[in-house]
């Protein structure tokens, strides 16, 4: 009598041996370890090139002025008078507008919430700094082998450019960010409990934070810095900067004298940081009357 199938597969169950032949890893290996190697090497090779040419750039910058500052300088590019200014300015608007314009900015539809937040958002410079510094990294590390003196000058003088906008903005928002926190103002968010005259000095709290803003500070810098290298933008870069501090007073999160006086310290930082530049004659010159002029970028040296 013949089984039936599945009893002869359950009751002799077949056994499959298979052969299994090393696998030479010795070529494999040596080549993972030729190519570690090399990274190795190569990033090493791209410190060494970024340790030098920072070097080379701080010794530039800090090096002894070229040029002579003119005695006769134009009188809103000067930092002391836009501070002084501005801050004159915000104590009145302090005194007489912030409570009236901080009720006011309440009835804000709140349909335009969502445009005015991402309005506000672009006063962070996050997007400006992000750019720049990934600009400068590239630009530091980079091979300049083979390339033309001229094409080499002109990527300095563009290098040269990138620094200034980057430490523009980030200048401005360090200093804000410190001045803010010794005034230690209390934002419109307590003006039911404290009012708009409400001061913590040295809190160090995101809470009693807002006089300068940091937003308005960094939102001057980047239209000043802008509008000092590509003049023709001014009236733009001006607009939205503008556009930013108000911005910032319709969520709720600044008093109007806190955007005045945010504007006023990242103008100013931005105009001390061109006249450095000038003086070096890096980015700038000075023209007859006085005034910052965005330097040709064939004459600008940098990095080398």
């Amino acid at each position: 009598m013949i089984a039936p199938l599945f009893a002869i597969t359950y009751e002799s169950p077949i056994t499959v041996s298979v052969e299994v032949t090393d696998i030479p890893t010795e070529r494999s290996n040596r080549g993972s370890a030729f190519l570690l190697v090399a990274l190795v090497m190569a990033t090493i090779r791209i410190f060494a090139r970024a340790r030098k040419r920072s070097k080379a750039a701080y010794r530039r910058f800090f090096a002894r002025e070229i040029q002579v500052v003119p005695s006769r300088r134009a009188l809103l590019e000067r930092p002391a008078f836009i501070l002084v200014v501005f801050f004159a300015v915000s104590l009145v608007v302090m005194n007489d507008a912030d409570l009236a314009l901080g009720i006011w900015m309440q009835s804000v539809p709140q349909e335009l919430h969502g445009t005015i937040k991402w309005l506000s958002d672009l006063g962070t410079g996050r997007l400006l700094l992000t750019v720049t510094g990934i600009v400068l990294l590239v630009r530091i590390a980079m091979p300049l082998g083979g390339l033309r003196r001229a094409t080499v000058r002109r990527m300095n003088a563009a290098t040269a450019t990138t620094a200034f906008l980057f430490l523009s903005v980030a200048g401005a928002g360090v200093a804000s960010a410190l001045i803010k926190n010794i005034v230690g103002r209390a934002r419109p968010e307590l003006l039911a409990a404290d009012g708009p005259f409400y001061f913590k000095p040295f809190a160090f709290n995101s809470v009693f934070a807002a006089f300068p803003s940091g937003h308005s500070a960094t939102a001057g810098a980047m239209a000043m810095s802008v509008a000092l290298v590509f003049p023709p933008l001014r009236p733009f870069v001006v607009s939205l900067g503008v556009a930013i501090c108000l911005s910032r007073q319709m969520i709720g999160a600044h008093w109007a004298s806190d955007t005045v006086m945010g504007w006023a310290i990242g103008a100013a930082f931005t105009f001390w940081l061109g006249h450095q530049f000038a003086r070096r004659q890096l980015v700038f010159i000075y023209a007859s009357d006085g005034r910052l002029l965005p330097l040709p970028w064939r004459r600008t040296a940098f990095l080398n």
